[in-house]
């Protein structure tokens, strides 16, 4: 299996060698940085003597011809110094011929033609000792044979952006305590939800955990928008890792779970909880997950979301490993000597790393973009410095220093779109944003090169993408190129930025060519929680509540109108976002915003200014729209319109036809009446709202409690013999206790029949567990990597000096 030794640093290579020493060895080996003690690496130091030295030339992919008068040097400095057995390991090639001319120049030291070490040799002794390779994370991963599976696996063909961020990026990653953490949950669990605040290395752990598992042939899944997507690919007996990355959105304003995908997916969690060939990785903010838990009480009760739930920060780094990641950043960076000395000087890089702002996405941002900054070489410590007190400054100076007036145009034009677009559209949002004030349209040409300078740092570019239009239906050579902002923190900047730069405001709402543009604008003026309790109650059941000191950035005020005009104006817009296609991998869809969506932001934005905006013929048109609509769609569908009925019912210009739309709303749930939840979404629609009762209405109530009265007992027979396992039978019961709470039938009836079929069924299962895995229990992974750094483990033995100094010695 040939290995890349590309990605590994030079320190990342001399732990290599001293692993595999260790190993060939049984003993624990000194490792010290280049130039302590005269070309020492690694030492075997026993009874008060050195019996092995050991130094290290880190030279991937060059031959003996490239390195020869490196090595000649080396033999000269060292001369007869060192009596012991001296090993030298190289991760260039070497022939024997090539060994044999090595020993002759090293004629002071005990070196023998088997102690030269090229990479031949060190892949043989990973095939050895192959643990050795698994500890060493960032060479496993750059394994020909775990980056051959990444690229021509099924989940490269799905989601390629996925698959190339893991091969960009793998020389980045560090280990922090939160990975044997989240493996020890999926082994325990098969369930792991990594949340946290952004840029804290979420997907990076996730993509971590998943080419693991990738790497032990485990077939591998990612899921886009939906659970459908793993529910689709699921095969029972094979071995499976699903990804969800952000399975809750990006703090979108109509970003929620699809319809009862709250249930569908704490279903999936238990089912995937109780099987040993699957587990389940799913990331997210841990804001917005505080928010869905908070709306969505399913995710709030499932045990195995808090069991399996990785709130990941700063604590899961230890000060090693936050140097690690500078150390990292800095040592692949195109860095000048300058630059890395403005670090180095008296350990500066010790204010970074214990930095209380410290953020693995700021330190790539810093060291990404210091080339272009305009800041002097000998300043680069205090960029970094700068980046880390004030983070929103760092984008500020990119943004407003080192971009031109169109490439500014584009970010913003495209923050407002926030997911992926068509190139074409993109284009075409950008002329419109550019018409407002009449200046000079980007053409086609200049719009390319724009994308291909800002590609990488701001932007990411999935090409050739196949699209279902879903108009003329799935066509394979329907392709096109698909942007993205590549770091999802620069829309925060952006909406900043506008609430203090005013006077773009209006250019934006008025430059916005789709409907999702307005909707952004809309959800940045919504940012701030109104302070009316009535009015805090709307946005909290639509957005989830805010968590404690935390408020959401907010426009500049006095835009209202222009935002408003700009939703009305686009309200039957086309879309323009896309999403991975649930029929067929590999395709992306458009998103489609629905035209209840869409009234519903207009209907919110009105709330918050006192129903002040919407004019009385736009309003007149939407509720004629629901009544439409309740006359067409399915009488499942019906509940996705209570949040717009909810706020139609505030409007008194309007009562009767909403009394109207909601007895049509009513008749439609009185169709089906098949179970627990369609009697509680039938006695919703006449209770849930502050909508004034109708004849119709009073003499429909009475008949549904009526019929419920009587579904109750019957239900509860025909599940009880229906269900066949415990977690079917607790969701039944919980379903009918539920109802009868609602219709506040508790005392007058007992669900007997299903309570006594849970106990017999949790009776037999008892009876088949095994727990003969109680004794695999090992100490926490995170209290012995504690132990360890304390000294605990009695393998370990004191450092000659600090393994972080010895890490940024490795720079010089």
């Amino acid at each position: 299996m040939a290995r890349n030794y590309n990605d590994l640093s030079p320190h990342d290579f001399e732990i290599l060698v001293r692993d595999l020493l260790q190993a060939h060895h049984g003993v624990c080996m000194e490792t010290f940085p280049p130039g302590r003690d005269g070309g020492v690496d690694i030492r075997l130091h026993r009874n008060g003597e050195e019996t092995l030295v050991a130094q290290c030339k880190h030279s991937p992919g060059k031959t003996f011809a490239q390195i020869r008068g490196q090595l000649e040097a080396e033999a000269k400095k060292i001369g007869d110094r060192f009596p012991c057995r001296y090993i030298l390991a190289t991760s260039a090639s070497l022939t024997r011929q090539n060994k044999q001319e090595i020993a002759t120049m090293f004629t002071g030291v005990r070196l023998e033609v088997d102690d030269i070490w090229g990479v031949d040799d060190l892949d043989n002794f990973l095939r050895l000792y192959p643990y050795v390779e698994i500890n060493n994370f960032k060479l496993w991963i750059t394994s020909s044979a775990v980056l051959e599976h990444l690229l021509h696996s099924d989940l490269h063909r799905r989601s390629s952006g996925l698959v190339d961020r893991i091969v960009k990026r793998r020389r980045l990653y560090v280990h922090s305590d939160a990975y044997p953490q989240s493996l020890k949950m999926l082994d325990e669990h098969h369930v792991c939800v990594i949340s946290g605040e952004p840029g804290i290395g979420k997907t990076t752990l996730a993509e971590t955990l998943l080419v693991k598992f990738l790497s032990h042939g485990w077939e591998v899944h990612s899921a886009s928008s939906d659970v459908a997507d793993i529910e689709k690919v699921w095969k029972p007996g094979v071995r499976q890792a699903f990804l969800y990355d952000d399975f809750l959105g990006q703090n979108s304003l109509l970003d929620s779970l699809n319809k009862n995908e709250d249930s569908r997916l704490v279903g999936l969690v238990e089912r995937i909880r109780d099987v040993d060939d699957k587990i389940l990785i799913m990331t997210t903010r841990e804001y917005i997950l505080q928010q869905a838990q908070q709306v969505h009480e399913r995710l709030q009760s499932s045990r195995a979301l808090t069991n399996g739930k990785m709130v990941l920060n700063l604590s899961h780094y230890t000060a090693k490993q936050k140097a690690e990641i500078f150390y990292n950043h800095i040592h692949f960076a195109k860095l000048s000597d300058v630059a890395r000395e403005s670090i180095l000087r008296e350990r500066r890089y010790m204010d970074v790393i214990r930095h209380a702002n410290f953020n693995p996405r700021i330190i790539e941002l810093v060291t990404k973009n210091f080339e272009d900054s305009g800041v002097g070489e000998e300043y680069f410590f205090e960029y970094v410095l700068d980046a880390l007190d004030d983070p929103r400054e760092l984008w500020e100076r990119i943004f407003e220093s080192q971009l031109s007036v169109a490439e500014r145009s584009l970010l913003l034009v495209l923050a407002t779109i926030r997911t992926r677009v068509e190139l074409r559209d993109l284009h075409r949002a950008l002329n419109s944003y550019e018409g407002v004030s009449g200046g000079r349209c980007t053409d086609l040409h200049r719009f390319r090169l724009l994308l291909k300078k800002l590609e990488g740092t701001f932007i990411q570019i999935s090409a050739n993408v196949a699209l279902d239009d879903q108009t003329n239906g799935f066509h394979p050579g329907n392709r096109a190129a698909l942007i993205q902002l590549a770091n999802p923190s620069f829309v925060d900047y952006v909406s900043s930025y506008l609430s203090s730069h005013p006077d773009e405001i209006d250019q934006m709402a008025r430059g916005c060519l789709f409907f999702e543009q307005a909707e952004t604008l809309a959800l940045w003026e919504l940012g701030e929680a109104p302070r009316n309790q009535i009015l805090r109650s709307v946005f909290d059941a639509f957005f989830g509540a805010a968590p404690r000191g935390r408020q959401f950035p907010r426009l500049a005020p006095g835009h209202q109108r222009v935002l408003m005009d700009a939703l009305t104006r686009l309200s039957s817009a086309e879309s323009c976002t896309w999403v991975d296609s649930a029929q067929h991998y590999g395709v992306s869809t458009r998103r489609e915003v629905s035209v209840r969506d869409r009234h519903l932001v207009m209907l919110i934005l009105d709330h918050k200014y006192g129903r002040s905006l919407l004019g009385e013929e736009s309003l007149v048109g939407i509720v004629q729209m629901l009544a439409d609509r309740l006359g067409q769609i399915d009488s499942g569908l019906v509940e996705r319109e209570f949040p717009l009925m909810r706020h139609l019912s505030r409007y008194e210009s309007v009562q009767d036809p909403v009394v109207a739309a909601r007895d049509a709303a009513a008749a439609r749930l009185l169709e089906i009446l098949e179970n627990p939840e369609h009697f509680q979404s039938a006695l919703y629609v006449f209770r849930g709202f502050d909508i004034k009762s109708s004849r119709w209405s009073r003499r429909s109530e009475v008949n549904l409690r009526q019929k419920f009265a009587s579904f109750a007992l019957e239900w509860d027979l025909v599940e009880a013999g229906r269900v066949n396992d415990v977690a079917e039978c607790e969701n039944s019961l919980s379903l009918l206790q539920e109802a009868l709470a609602d219709f506040e039938l508790n005392e007058a009836i007992e669900p007997v029949v299903l309570a006594d079929r849970l106990f017999m069924l949790q009776d037999e299962v008892a009876q088949d567990l095994d727990f003969g895995d109680e004794e695999l229990g090992e100490s926490d992974p995170s209290e012995r990597k504690r132990e360890e750094r304390d000294g605990g483990d009695p393998r370990s033995f004191e450092e000659p000096s600090d393994p972080i100094d010895d890490l940024f010695r490795t720079l010089i």
